[in-house]
């Protein structure tokens, strides 16, 4: 695992909306011992104590995204200053829940962890890197036939490999099949990380791939890497076509889009109440809902286009009956003290705001919020997820109207 996939692991569980670049000194500053002599005292007061903060904003938001490896010179400079424990800790200090899905993440890599570990499994992985980043490297016997991961099944997974089986939810985005399986309480891998672009294309390919080779950007890096299934990977890697080699960059930049929208929406503020007011949904009574909304009210049409008509359907249709119903929830729930409305509105907003900075779809912002309201409550009604997204819609915390 690189730097940059570990980096981007943690980020949604411990970045705290802060910018990359300073989340990658964050990260430093969390494995450093704190100075304790006079000399390091003065260089933390002339912050020079983390090699990583003399760097700039451009050099460190390089780091994090992989663009740029780690210099070997900073890097035994934190190592001599480790405190393995102290990292331990940093992930210990955040909520239990993301904790949990930090665990899950990492148990998606082939990591057998549980919530207690998950800290100190943080901690070892964090110094492999650094570790690793300072090893010399060895040269490979040019007698030594390097034969392709996606020849053969392996028993163990790398952790290079993390990012992007989190990226596809360990799913072929091919075919489908399941890329890591669990036999005996082991990981076993059947998948292979493809280029998309031959970094190193031959002759033939440049010919068969022309411009799709001359206007590609970094080709060592995760963007032009994506995880599939064992048959698909060899499919793909012999003989691509110009016609495959598109297609599959237009399913990494939508898998891209997608985790993005998934680290959004991890980020996202909730009222642990808004899981009481989705119950009431799936048990609401007639009576409770004979107070329905007019027609006239719904400001469904003024957001979703006339092209889209199942979902103007389906959201004026749980707008018109729900609307009322959910606003005297959140209002009385309001005036108990357990919740803001105004916080989490202005939250679901801004999450809204996230996802359509993506470029995704109103059929995908829609549908990544009811996955997360379903996923976050632990709700067992899709359509209880679907009435309170469509809730938020009408009350213009999610879409924008359309111009007049």
């Amino acid at each position: 695992m690189t730097f940059s996939d570990f980096a981007k692991i943690l980020y949604p569980f411990c970045g705290g909306g802060s910018k990359t670049p300073d989340f990658v000194i964050s990260l430093f500053d969390n494995i450093m011992e704190e100075p304790s002599n006079d000399d390091d005292i003065e260089k933390a007061e002339n912050d020079e104590y983390n090699p990583f903060r003399t760097l700039g904003i451009s050099t460190l938001e390089k780091i994090f995204s992989g663009s740029r490896t780690l210099s070997k010179t900073k890097v035994r400079d934190v190592l001599s200053h480790l405190d393995k424990e102290k990292f331990e800790v940093y992930i210990n200090e955040l909520t239990l829940d993301s904790i949990s899905l930090l665990k899950e993440s990492l148990q998606s890599s082939g990591h057998n962890i549980t919530d207690n570990q998950t800290p100190a499994t943080c901690a070892d992985i964090f110094v492999s890197i650094l570790n690793d980043c300072v090893k010399p490297t060895s040269l490979v016997n040019s007698n030594e036939t390097l034969i392709p991961s996606y020849l053969a099944l392996q028993n163990t997974i790398p952790e290079s490999d993390l990012y992007l089986l989190m990226e596809t939810n360990n799913v072929c985005p091919v075919c489908s099949k399941t890329l890591v399986t669990d036999k005996n309480n082991n990981s076993l891998s059947r998948y292979a990380i493809a280029e998309i672009i031959p970094s190193s294309p031959s002759e033939e390919q440049r010919l068969e791939l022309d411009d799709l080779i001359d206007n590609a950007r970094d080709l060592d890096g995760n963007n032009n890497k994506i995880a599939l299934c064992l048959e698909c990977a060899n499919k793909y890697t012999s003989n691509t076509t110009y016609d495959e080699c598109l297609d599959l960059m237009e399913t990494k930049e939508k898998l891209f889009h997608n985790y993005i929208a998934s680290e959004t929406l991890d980020k996202m503020y909730l009222e642990e109440e808004i899981e009481t007011i989705l119950r009431q949904i799936a048990t609401a009574s007639p009576e409770q809902l004979s107070e329905t909304l007019s027609l006239n009210a719904v400001r469904v049409r003024d957001k979703i286009p006339n092209s889209n008509m199942p979902l103007i359907f389906k959201t004026q249709g749980y707008v018109v009956h729900y609307y009322k119903f959910i606003k005297s929830v959140f209002s009385q729930l309001e005036r108990e003290g357990k919740l803001s409305f105004e916080d989490v509105a202005h939250d679901v907003h801004r999450s809204f705001k996230k996802l359509d900075a993506e470029g995704l779809s109103q059929d995908e912002i829609y549908n990544n919020l009811v996955d997360w309201f379903k996923n976050k409550t632990k709700s067992q009604s899709v359509l209880a997820c679907e009435i309170i997204v469509a809730f938020f819609v009408q009350d213009c915390e999610v879409f924008y109207a359309f111009a007049q």
